[in-house]
């Protein structure tokens, strides 16, 4: 039986959070592991309760609902990707605090590369609170995802993580 783990990949809007956390939930599947991935982008609102309208505050409750539902599914073996921001550092520590086998994955990127994926305008829409943003102290991992390929980003994860013993020893597949 496998054991449960969450991986959180952090970083700002379009650094690659959601196309890494699906292809790493493709490669985990192909290798028979039970995956959820959780995307702040998907999250349906009738799993979450009503959000202030503070901006501060419904970063909070957004996290913290997030948190709980990735703790729920870790606690039953489930390999849980969370795909979120996660703009409030003190939250990411919350979720390692509470997790025991947690790992956080800083997903960098620069600004240029972030804007040429901005395919839903969110830089010019929300030019006030887009940019804020505490980085991680000590994450698991940073991946410069404006220098290594989609593909090429998975591979170190799962060398990461079968490194580490959280996973068995997995090549990601050419045909992905």
């Amino acid at each position: 039986m496998q054991k449960g783990l969450v991986i959180w990949f952090t970083g700002l809007p379009n650094a690659g959070k959601t196309t890494i956390s699906k292809l790493l939930e493709k490669e985990l599947k192909l290798k028979g592991y039970d995956v959820e991935r959780i995307d702040s982008d998907e999250v349906p609102r009738s799993l979450t309760k009503e959000l202030s309208s503070d901006w501060f505050i419904r970063q909070k409750q957004k996290s913290t609902n997030i948190i709980y539902v990735a703790k729920l599914l870790y606690k039953h073996c489930i390999i849980v990707l969370i795909s979120s921001v996660g703009r409030l550092r003190k939250m990411r520590e919350t979720a390692r605090n509470e997790i025991d086998d947690f790992v956080e994955i800083y997903l960098r990127c620069s600004l240029n590369t972030r804007l040429e994926r901005d395919q839903l305008a969110k830089y010019s829409r929300y030019p006030s609170t887009i940019h804020y943003y505490e980085e991680p102290n000590h994450p698991e991992m940073i991946i410069d995802t404006d220098q290594l390929s989609p593909n090429d980003a998975v591979q170190q994860i799962l060398d990461y993580l079968s490194a580490h013993g959280m996973i068995a020893g997995a090549k990601v597949d050419e045909y992905t």
